[in-house]
């Protein structure tokens, strides 16, 4: 089985890909992620299909079992994904003894975005994430694959794919 951070390592290889366009949610680059999803055609946010296309990825290398794999266009449906294949979601710590969110997990904004978890935190972020579609000012409709330190403010949930038990 391979590790959960093989899924960092595969999202982070992708850093930097962007759309042929800006801001046109479509590109030769980008096809690859929106493909990895139940929608067809582009022109569409696709951070969503970056984590699945990580996460598919990932159980190609034999993460997880490759009927769990995410083919959801939504990042909040990935939450709904999680849900229906009995992966750990939680919320945002707020307390000391809260889970702790890890590299590898997958999180989910309440501003409709999504990327995995790269790292720990620091003095200036809660923790940092791999996103696709995002911009130098992290918004959620970019045009890049970018590692962006966020807070947990922003989060609506975290899910944990590693197999531990919820």
């Amino acid at each position: 089985m391979a590790n959960i951070t093989d899924l960092v390592k595969i999202a982070r290889a992708e850093i930097g890909t962007q759309e042929d366009d800006k801001h046109q949610n479509k590109g030769s680059s980008i096809e690859k992620y929106q493909e990895s999803t139940n929608v067809s055609g582009q022109g569409w946010p696709w951070c969503a299909a970056f984590v699945d296309w990580c996460v598919q990825q990932f159980a190609d290398g034999g993460g997880i079992n490759i009927t769990d794999v995410p083919r959801t266009a939504s990042a909040f449906g990935l939450i709904t994904w999680a849900n229906d294949n009995h992966y750990q979601v939680f919320n945002p710590p707020i307390k000391t003894n809260d889970i702790q969110p890890n590299p590898g997990d997958i999180v989910v904004y309440e501003f409709s975005h999504t990327g995995i978890v790269s790292a720990k935190g620091d003095s200036n972020h809660d923790f940092y994430a791999i996103e696709g579609n995002t911009n130098p000012g992290g918004g959620r409709d970019g045009y890049e694959v970018a590692e962006r330190g966020r807070n947990y403010s922003s989060v609506r949930k975290f899910v944990r794919v590693s197999g531990e038990a919820a």
